[in-house]
């Protein structure tokens, strides 16, 4: 029996059923060379499922029990018929049958994959091993950006729809995000929500992909875009979006971010969309009286670290060299109590744009920023000082068209992917 995801959501919050979701999110060729992405499908697998695959034929496996962490699945497949990895991507081989399966805790489930040559399946007039629709729209060939060059890919290029997508761009040094390189000053939205005039942070965090994928709506509930592990961005709203769910104690950061604060674009793999510097951000307001005291902040006496790094901004790199300019995201995100629950006081996403003399927090909306604080907000005044920090009121936003926020608590800090 197939399932929606948001029906299957519903049914595991309140039925606490345990299940896995097979979801294959597809680019097939077009007839024009370029790329479309297929519906994602979900399998309600109750002990154990079947589907087909051609040879190259890839498959996302998705567990959507919501407490379950990624770093407690184990991925196992029985033969090297198709191999599965981490992330639960299975690739399919050569011809053949194998069984995946995951365990998590004391249960596990299972899915027995049936590889066929690409012949095969045209003669298959669309029918599947469970008996159910042609799902032969949602297989994806594996890894389509081999021997396309980057300038081919760059000339139509259209965003990643998919963590599959994403994941492949990423082995190739291909973006993943919007090309646009941001301007200085963010774009904020023109109806950001408020509660007695206080600017809310959407409390909702919704993942999708065993965790993989971190889905971002507008200020009005209507999804904006999507960002995924392990992928590549250079603009201010998807870097942001990205470290405010995927940022941890352990440095993660996208793909195309290196820790160096001075590195060569033209040896890197990212070349003019490689971006630079993640570090600790002291924020010892002592030493910096300029700067503004950020929230639970460990260098004025708080218990959360805070981390930095560059928003390239204008000619920020020219694909040789590398200018730094003023702009910099500075986040705090550490689940301090260890109960797989973000609260306020635990994440915490700035910007600023002055080289640290002003902030704006993060709301987690596309548009979202708060309210302007710090030195130059405050009339650049050394006897004044910098203007503290504006609280903002931490409550969940509602998705329009009854879609559902699904918080899942895992363990977003030891996955990453990288160029090869």
């Amino acid at each position: 029996m197939k399932l929606s995801c948001r029906i299957l959501a519903i049914l595991l919050l309140f039925a606490m059923t345990v299940s896995l979701l097979s979801g294959c999110s597809i680019l097939d060729a077009n007839s024009d060379g370029g790329k479309e992405e297929a519906q994602i499908t979900s399998l309600d697998i109750m002990g154990s499922e079947s589907r087909t695959l051609t040879v190259g034929g890839v498959c996302l496996l998705e567990i959507m029990q919501a407490d379950v962490e990624i770093k407690d699945i184990e991925w196992t497949s029985d033969t090297d018929i198709v191999s599965v990895d981490e992330y639960g991507i299975v690739v399919a081989k050569k011809p053949g049958t194998a069984t995946v399966m995951a365990r998590y805790g004391q249960f596990y489930d299972t899915v027995e994959f049936t590889v066929v040559d690409d012949e095969d399946m045209d003669n298959n007039d669309g029918d599947n091993s469970d008996g159910g629709e042609d799902d032969s729209e949602d297989e994806i060939t594996s890894d389509p950006y081999v021997g396309v060059s980057k300038s081919e890919f760059y000339e139509n290029y259209t965003p990643a729809k998919s963590f599959i997508d994403a994941y492949y761009r990423t082995q190739h040094g291909l973006l993943s995000g919007a090309l646009e390189v941001p301007s200085q000053a963010p774009s904020v939205a023109s109806d950001r929500p408020q509660q007695n005039g206080i600017y809310i942070r959407n409390s909702n965090m919704r993942y999708e992909d065993n965790g993989n994928t971190y889905v971002v709506f507008d200020s009005v509930g209507n999804v904006a875009f999507k960002v995924y592990r392990g992928a590549a961005y250079i603009t201010l709203e998807e870097v942001a979006a990205y470290m405010f769910a995927f940022g941890g104690v352990d440095g993660a950061f996208p793909a195309n971010y290196t820790s160096v604060k001075k590195p060569n674009p033209s040896t890197s793999p990212w070349g003019e969309y490689l971006r630079a510097n993640h570090s600790y951000f002291i924020g010892d307001t002592e030493r910096y009286p300029r700067e503004p005291e950020l929230p639970n902040i460990t260098g004025c006496g708080g218990k959360l670290q805070y981390w930095e790094m560059d928003i390239g901004t204008g000619s920020y790199n020219n694909g040789n060299k590398i200018s730094r300019g003023s702009c910099r995201l500075v986040y705090g995100r550490d689940d301090l109590d260890g109960d797989g629950v973000y609260e306020e006081n635990e994440l915490h996403v700035f910007y600023t744009y002055n080289h640290y003399d002003d902030f704006q927090e993060y709301l987690n909306y596309k548009g979202g920023w708060g309210e302007m604080f710090g030195y130059e907000t405050n009339g650049a005044s050394s006897a004044k000082g910098p203007s503290p920090y504006v609280p903002v009121a931490f409550l969940p936003f509602n998705a329009r068209g009854g879609a559902m926020y699904v918080y899942i608590p895992t363990d977003l800090t030891k996955r990453r992917f990288t160029a090869a």
